[in-house]
């Protein structure tokens, strides 16, 4: 172990025991572990009056939505994975992002209902902030919209895009550091009107349109990590489901708490 390496872990103990008194007189009823901890501290800089904030809307937003982000086993989501609308590269872009593909193809909303897929897209956020390496850099999101259609588009209102707004920006411990759309059909454009007073600048300035054009796309995010449907150089979508996420032996559910 080298001295760097030395001097992280003793500053990580140092910043969760002062963290573990900032939120002492918060009543809360959990047996939190340093790790889960930790990611609401990396998700806000080590800034620990801002991830106190931050837990505590994570917890407010989970009594107000059991049902979304509450008892999260594989099993209530297995149907949603297996039809490969989550997926994740197996490699890291050049920033040291982890990718997470969110694919519309083939929806059928009798099989995976609007509430289904924002369980799951919990689900994936948790699994991946479970690594300390996501925890530091962040993730990036590709919205692939191929196949999405009117239909899909009328099971969405603004109370339910402004509860994903809240969610991503102010109460789950991520660094989104890029969202992509590819493929948006025109009802898209739409949607985004909807969803978009409830953005923060922030968000607003890292969501970049795509269309068809993946060469703008490998601006943002470098081929070597993307499947081959993006014009990268790995293999197909379908060849990156999201359960390989999900037996790495080092990255233990942290959230596990919460079930």
């Amino acid at each position: 172990m080298n001295n760097n390496t030395e001097f992280k872990m003793h500053n990580s103990k140092e910043l969760v025991t002062k963290f573990r008194s900032l939120i002492k007189e918060s009543n809360i009823n959990f047996q939190l572990s340093d790790e889960l901890l930790m990611c609401f501290i990396q998700a806000r800089k080590c800034d620990l009056h801002r991830a106190t904030k931050l837990l505590n809307n994570y917890l407010k937003t989970m009594k107000n939505h059991p049902e979304l982000l509450t008892d999260l086993r594989v099993e209530r989501v297995k149907h949603v994975l297996i039809s490969n609308h989550f997926l994740s590269s197996p490699l890291r872009d050049q920033h040291g992002h982890r990718l997470l593909i969110f694919n519309t193809l083939n929806w059928d909303m009798r099989v995976c209902s609007l509430e289904d897929m924002f369980r799951t897209a919990v689900f994936c956020f948790q699994r991946m902030v479970c690594e300390p390496e996501t925890q530091s850099n962040g993730a990036v999101i590709i919205i692939d919209f191929k196949g999405f259609t009117f239909h899909h588009f009328t099971h969405f209102t603004p109370s339910f895009l402004k509860k994903v707004a809240d969610l991503v920006q102010d109460a789950f411990p991520i660094r989104l550091k890029g969202i992509h759309v590819l493929h948006e059909p025109r009802v898209v454009k739409f949607l985004v009107a909807m969803i978009w007073p409830f953005l923060t600048n922030k968000i607003r300035n890292r969501l970049v349109f795509h269309g068809s054009c993946f060469t703008t796309l490998h601006h943002y995010v470098n081929p070597s990590c993307l499947p081959s449907n993006y014009d990268g150089w790995l293999g197909t979508l379908d060849s990156m489901n999201f359960s390989h996420m999900l037996f790495e032996k080092d990255n233990a559910n942290i959230f596990a708490c919460f079930n």
